[in-house]
């Protein structure tokens, strides 16, 4: 991807509840919490304005809504909880919104540059889109700079398209490497190809490449559940097809072992193309093209039924096309308990967001109603968690065929509950998403983003 998945920014979710009874991710009755609120980053004293890649005047930046609020911080629990348990708080309903007039925020400027520089980076944007604030930056970008000119790094955005990439690109080559700041989509004189060529070439020059393109590709291809399917976060009868007659051999297998099955398109996000299948009861022997099969999209959790035949001929539209692909995978029924959403910054846990559905429906999206909480990452309920988690991340990139490049910057991984071993739950991970991962309800740790940039320049260079 470029730079989303959950979204290409993280959505912020609404706030939730304090917890108030120890239930394996069970929905209660909720008590209010205060709307959690983030001071405003001071305003500093404007710095000159850095030195740019010439470009045509700017078009006005678009309108963007007003960021959410950040998700509610669940309470300590009282004690550890016993093997295996896993008491999460509850979410609760949105806090009323006021009733005046939303102030906004004075705008953050880029600092003065280090007078010695460490080294330097630049952090590459595309001008436009929808995650830009007033002054034509994502809303994390000036405070990441800023942190690495703490540090005593130079520091400072860059705009690319293709009419400047000679410009951009020389630019780069005298840095020690880059942050990729740029969402998936439609950007007016960008092509995301020549784009990720550009990345792809400065990094096979020895610049620190945060996050390599491949990395994006293939962290948030669906298939990459394929490829990690053998680690603990994996789930071993997970299938990929990149082709129609593999997917039709194939599928109807998966499915005739009488375990509900998920279809996930390759970069869908949201729930889009997501679909639950199972055979519907009352149908016995063989699976055939007349089969019936009950399904429900994760992304609005509509359901219908079409026969087994139906069914395979519409997702054809999935695999048909440049980089296709359906993956097949066991269905969790833990799922209507919640995802569980790491956030990462490099190899370093941050949060963990609890993504509760709406009553009925499987989706954690926002969109369908669902809830979120958060958690610290070390709380004790998600104590097995995090200890496999963390013995997974030597080899996430190797399985995905990146032996030789560092994890992402800023990154999640989502993780739904597995079935109960000697009355521990397990976790599976769903999906990566490392395209622009925004942290603009965390500006706090931007010193964080800044020390693991520098460890992965500094290892680059050897």
């Amino acid at each position: 991807m470029g730079c989303g998945a959950s979204s290409p920014e993280t959505v912020t979710p609404p706030p939730a509840a304090k917890q108030t009874a120890t239930l394996p991710l069970a929905p209660v009755d909720p008590p209010k919490l205060p709307e959690p609120t983030t001071a405003p980053a001071p305003t500093q004293a404007k710095a000159p304005e850095p030195a740019l890649p010439p470009a045509a005047p700017p078009k006005p930046p678009e309108p963007t809504p007003a960021p959410e609020p950040a998700p509610a911080e669940a309470p300590e629990p009282a004690a550890a909880p016993g093997a295996g348990a896993l008491a999460l708080a509850p979410a609760s309903a949105p806090a009323p919104a006021s009733v005046r007039p939303a102030v906004p925020s004075p705008p953050v400027v880029l600092n003065a540059q280090p007078a010695a520089r460490a080294g330097t980076l630049y952090i590459i944007e595309c001008r436009g889109g929808t995650d830009k604030g007033a002054d034509g930056h994502r809303r994390d970008t000036i405070p990441i700079a800023n942190a690495l000119i703490d540090a005593g790094w130079f520091c400072e955005p860059v705009y690319y398209s293709d009419a400047e990439r000679e410009e951009v690109y020389a630019k780069l080559s005298a840095a020690d490497g880059f942050i990729a700041r740029v969402n998936p989509g439609h950007y007016e004189g960008v092509t995301q190809s020549m784009l990720d060529d550009m990345l792809r070439q400065l990094s096979s020059e020895g610049k620190a490449a945060m996050s390599h393109p491949d990395a994006m590709i293939k962290m948030g291809a669906k298939d990459a559940l394929v490829k990690i399917r053998e680690l603990s976060c994996g789930l071993p009868d997970t299938y990929a097809y990149y082709d129609v007659p593999s997917f039709k051999e194939q599928f109807p297998k998966s499915i005739a072992t009488g375990t509900t099955r998920v279809l996930k398109q390759i970069r869908g996000s949201q729930g889009e193309g997501i679909w639950v299948c199972s055979i519907k009861p009352g149908q016995e022997g063989e699976v055939t093209g007349s089969t019936v099969l009950d399904l429900q999209e994760a992304f609005d959790n509509h359901k219908e039924e079409r026969t087994s035949d139906d069914f395979m001929t519409f997702c054809e539209k999935y695999i048909v096309g440049e980089n296709g692909q359906l993956v097949d995978q066991r269905f969790l029924p833990r799922i209507v308990e919640g995802e569980l959403r790491v956030n990462m910054i490099y190899d370093t846990p941050t949060e963990i967001i609890h993504k509760k559905p709406a009553e009925g429906g499987i989706s954690a999206t926002l969109a369908s109603g669902a809830k979120y909480v958060t958690y610290k990452p070390d709380d004790l309920r998600f104590e097995d968690l995090m200890t496999d988690f963390k013995n997974d991340l030597p080899v996430i990139m190797p399985a995905l065929g990146m032996e030789n490049d560092p994890l992402p910057l800023i990154w999640t991984a989502d993780f739904i509950l597995g079935d109960k071993v000697d009355g521990k739950d397990t976790f599976h991970v769903g999906e990566f998403n490392c395209s622009c991962v925004g942290i603009t309800q965390q500006l706090h740790l931007t010193p964080k983003v800044a020390e693991a940039a520098i460890r992965v320049t500094l290892s680059k260079k050897g």
